[in-house]
């Protein structure tokens, strides 16, 4: 977690959105380390490339992510989360290179960060497709950070295929 974000964090005064950030840069930051670590020219690879199945490379990987994030934080600006929004500058095939896609990821945190902010957010609601009825939107955020834990795994595995050292970031939270 950067200084800055640090002092962000301490503006957040509701005790479970800023247990939620806390966990959830800790998630972010396993995720982080690895796209850090994969080469550019690397970024395009896809593990499965089938006519039958096509699975994400790094790069779609991680756009998704910045894409994910910026639906919650949707979600919590208008009540209503959705998946699937398309934002213009994370299109599909994107070639945004490494570096821009990881400034769009810290700042997609940032507006997270200064979202959980608002003194109001313990009282904000969602409908989400999981619930009849809206959730808390603080309680709706562990449904990103479990999506973060998923792309772990999923980079755990990209990790063995682009011959990438299990790094003390990750080791440190799962061994």
């Amino acid at each position: 977690m950067s200084f800055f974000q640090e002092n962000k964090i301490k503006k957040i005064t509701h005790p479970q959105a800023k247990f939620f950030i806390q966990q959830f840069l800790r998630d972010r930051e396993i995720n982080y380390q690895f796209f850090k670590r994969v080469p550019e020219e690397k970024m395009d690879f896809r593990m499965v490339d089938t006519p039958q199945r096509k699975s994400d490379t790094p790069r779609e990987s991680l756009a998704h992510q910045i894409d994910t994030t910026r639906d919650y934080i949707n979600g919590i600006k208008t009540g209503v989360l959705k998946f699937g929004i398309v934002y213009s500058d994370l299109t599909p095939g994107t070639k945004l290179t490494k570096e821009q896609l990881l400034k769009k990821w810290d700042e997609v945190v940032e507006e997270l960060i200064t979202l959980l902010s608002d003194p109001k957010i313990s009282e904000r609601k969602v409908r989400v497709p999981w619930s009849k009825e809206p959730v808390l939107a603080v309680d709706m955020l562990w449904g990103l950070d479990s999506h973060e834990i998923l792309h772990q795994g999923w980079n755990l595995a990209l990790m063995d295929h682009l011959n990438i050292e299990r790094f003390a970031e990750l080791k440190a939270m799962w061994g």
